[in-house]
């Protein structure tokens, strides 16, 4: 009876002074809990006094971890107070959902409901998710609903750094275009080792339409580049072959720019005989072109000087597909194309090249791996003369010693 009495009075003590105290005759709020029994009698307790504390102010706000929880907040949990090698976080309900529209493992489920998926009751995902008032989505607001593409776009796939070298350890980013995102999830994949090297990528989800692929390439390679190593790609409901490893290429919509200089010439030559950073297409083929000299860099007339090549830079028989988009005769000499090791292709033999006369040439490659390019010639014979010639113009020069052939290509991948 005494203790009931007295449990009566505190209240009525506690009720008159509006707070409550537990483990502490000092309260920081309308309820007040101590759970260590550590702060002072007066004051505000310190922040390692605090990270035990339970608060309530009259505001309503409840503060765990701190006497003094932020005004804007419902719940502030605060672990400044804890030391390091202490600290504590917050642990959300888990939950086995069975699919991403699931209301029956939490029947009715509000909008906005924060839960962690286990990921072992059908719904794959494993992670914190949240109810958006139809279905369970992740924390970007991405769907779990299973992810699909309409297409891999595996010609366009580039790694970077784009070469490796056998026994040498190796890590980069395989980027790997994709089409028709439908926004769901995919899950890790890891494809291989090929050639000692694993493709690996992490969960997450397709964008709605176009977006790209991260794999991390990780592993120690057995061969060196440009021996390309090819990964067998399954995922969105499709398949592809990405082949990285060759070197240096060309994006799709990227442009190369090149230009170079070769002084007058008295004999025929090739021009990567004097140009030996000519551009190579797809690491496979030198963009190159045969000169008739002296005529090309004397003449005046309209004469064909230029004959424009693609080398096999490669070991293998490689097959390629050239057709002209526009150059003074029309040639076409590139159907079905098998060109040899160190062999070329020549497509075109009458383009106009002298002082007087040069004429652009454009013409389209396309690779056996299914990759297309334009490139473009702009050859011209310059014979450094300021003077004109009476008719507004210096299409001849007397001295020709100083001429030289300027070479400009452009290379744009169109796919």
């Amino acid at each position: 009876m005494k203790k009931i009495i007295l449990l009566i009075a505190g209240f009525a003590f506690a009720s008159m002074h509006s707070q409550v105290g537990i483990n502490t005759s000092n309260p920081q709020g309308i309820f007040h809990v101590d759970g260590a029994k550590d702060n002072a009698a007066t004051g505000v307790p310190t922040l390692p006094q605090q990270a035990n504390d339970f608060v309530v102010t009259s505001n309503g706000n409840v503060g765990i971890g701190t006497t003094v929880p932020n005004a804007s907040a419902i719940l502030d949990i605060n672990v400044d107070g804890l030391a390091s090698g202490n600290k504590k976080g917050l642990l959300g309900p888990k939950v086995a959902l069975t699919s991403q529209t699931d209301q029956v493992t939490i029947p009715s489920p509000a909008t906005g409901l924060l839960v962690y998926n286990l990921g072992t009751g059908g719904l794959a995902y494993t992670g914190y998710v949240f109810w958006n008032g139809t279905e369970w989505r992740i924390f970007s607001n991405g769907s779990l609903a299973p992810g699909k593409v309409e297409s891999i776009v595996c010609n366009g796939v580039t790694l970077s750094p784009n070469t490796y070298t056998a026994g040498v350890p190796y890590t980069g980013t395989m980027t790997v275009p994709y089409t028709g995102g439908n926004g769901g999830v995919y899950g890790a994949q890891a494809v291989g080792p090929v050639n000692g090297l694993t493709a690996t990528l992490s969960p997450g989800n397709f964008n709605t339409g176009s977006g790209t692929l991260s794999y991390t390439i990780s592993g120690t390679p057995t061969v060196t580049s440009p021996v390309t190593t090819t990964f067998p790609l399954n995922i969105g409901g499709q398949t592809c072959a990405a082949t990285v490893g060759a070197g240096g290429g060309i994006s799709p919509g990227e442009l190369l720019y090149y230009h170079g200089s070769i002084p007058r010439k008295t004999t025929s030559f090739l021009m990567s005989d004097f140009l030996s950073d000519l551009p190579v297409l797809n690491n496979t083929f030198r963009i190159d072109a045969f000169i008739t000299a002296p005529r090309a860099f004397d003449g005046t007339n309209a004469t064909t000087n230029m004959a424009p090549r693609l080398y096999n830079i490669t070991s293998s028989d490689v097959k390629v597909w050239v057709s002209e988009v526009s150059t003074h005769t029309g040639d076409s000499h590139g159907a079905n194309l098998l060109i040899f090791p160190n062999n070329y292709a020549e497509f075109d033999d009458g383009v106009y090249l002298t002082q007087a006369r040069n004429e652009t040439v454009t013409f389209d490659v396309t690779t056996a791996d299914n990759k297309w390019f334009r490139v473009y010639y702009v050859l011209r014979i310059d014979n450094k003369s300021t003077v004109s010639n009476g008719n507004g113009n210096t299409t001849t020069d007397s001295n020709t010693a100083d001429n030289t052939l300027e070479v400009y290509i452009s290379i744009q991948r169109l796919y």
